[in-house]
């Protein structure tokens, strides 16, 4: 049976005609006027570029207060420089839990910081919602039932990657570079396992956050002779390999993760015209992209984006509409909780998402959730870009 694909309103109708108790119920951080939520970021440290994503929260959310707040309460949004670091992402989140009493925490960027965090809040089955990591830990409701991500699984869109390289380019080569950790690996398991059509990694290599440059890394990998370079990296990372691999005179395709393909943060600090040809999956329209010039989506976004998320380079959309993606479903959440704001009924609701259909998602890529299911993003779509902005080509493809 196709689908039905609900629009952001019709979503919270249709959540809202759950069973919710009549009477007020209010969770920790909770009161007739306000709603406090957490969030922690990396605004310094070598992954900083990331906190675009809970800057753009804070702006969704500033939108969202002007007009009134959530079912008139206003979003108290907690959010808290953890430089990327886990012990400080522990001790943060602790505060921001046990201090600040916070209802929940939302859009949590980093995987090793947020895997530092995982056991405590369902320990104390505090939602850890729409995290900003696409580790596999996050997908696992029988053992983490409080933690969500809002992206695609890392080890999901290796596979995606690794289907489109081995469909597009039978008998590819292929040199790995990436983040020793959860990031990093799960992208990397993924390629490796769905490889076909003679397509095979030649030379692959790590290389950690607290590097200075991967110039060594790339260097090692160039001598390969492959011609596909995955970049399964962060910002900076990323930014240093296209610009080394071009300045050494190597011209493989390069292919970046959905979640760092950002003209501001990597594009031009590797260099526009070292960049032509750099390809990425993704599931979100670009405001940059001329594409979607007068798409409605995008105009409000933009709208929104001039008006209130001044603290973000306009180019760095990658992150930024992640941020509002979140901030989009947070509220339709929390509307079709109604008077019944505990921690439990937020985490069923959001567990609960049927077919919802946000606007500035690509045509025909919807979010759903269920209490078994918490990958909210099944499906992407290729893009290269051009030296300018990002182009759309084939078609929706799934994990």
């Amino acid at each position: 049976m196709k689908r039905i694909m609900l629009g952001i309103g019709a979503a919270i109708l249709a959540l809202a005609a759950m069973p919710a108790l009549a009477q007020k119920s209010y969770g920790p951080g909770v009161s007739d006027t306000e709603i406090k939520i957490g969030n922690t970021a990396p605004y310094s440290g070598p992954v900083s570029a990331a906190s675009t994503v809970a800057k753009s929260l804070a702006a969704y959310f500033d939108k969202v207060n002007a007009e009134g707040g959530v079912n008139g309460r206003k979003i108290n949004f907690l959010s808290v420089d953890d430089g990327y670091s886990p012990p400080k992402t522990v001790e943060e989140t602790r505060r921001l839990v046990d201090q600040e009493h916070v209802l929940l925490m939302l859009g949590s960027v980093g995987t090793p910081s947020q895997l530092a965090v995982r056991r405590y809040l369902n320990q104390q089955k505090v939602p850890q919602l729409f995290i900003a990591s696409g580790s596999g830990a996050f997908y696992e409701p029988e053992t983490s039932p409080w933690s969500m991500s809002s992206t695609p699984s890392y080890y999901a869109e290796g596979k995606v990657i690794a289907k489109h390289l081995s469909k597009t380019m039978p008998g590819v080569t292929i040199a790995l570079l990436f983040q020793n950790d959860d990031f990093g690996k799960e992208f990397a398991r993924g390629i490796k396992e769905e490889l076909s059509d003679g397509a095979k990694i030649v030379a692959e290599t790590s290389y950690e956050t607290s590097d200075p440059t991967v110039d060594s890394q790339i260097v090692m990998l160039q001598a390969s002779g492959a011609n596909v370079l995955a970049l399964m990296a962060t910002q900076k990372a990323a930014a240093q390999g296209i610009r080394k691999a071009f300045d050494s005179g190597w011209r493989p395709k390069i292919v970046l993760p959905s979640v760092i393909a950002s003209t501001a943060a990597v594009l031009q600090p590797a260099g526009l015209d070292k960049s032509v040809g750099v390809i990425a999956a993704t599931y979100r329209k670009d405001p940059a992209d001329p594409h979607f010039a007068q798409d409605p989506a995008v105009v409000e976004y933009s709208e929104w984006f001039k008006k209130y998320n001044t603290k973000v380079d306009p180019g760095d959309s990658a992150a930024a509409i992640g941020g509002y993606i979140a901030g989009q479903l947070m509220v339709a959440v929390l509307k079709s909780c109604g008077e019944d704001l505990s921690r439990e009924n937020v985490l069923k609701h959001a567990t609960n998402l049927n077919a919802v259909r946000v606007p500035v998602l690509l045509e025909g890529i919807t979010v759903t959730t269920t209490p078994t299911d918490y990958n909210l993003i099944k499906q992407m779509q290729f893009q290269s870009f051009n030296g300018k902005s990002w182009d759309l080509y084939g078609s929706i493809v799934s994990e």
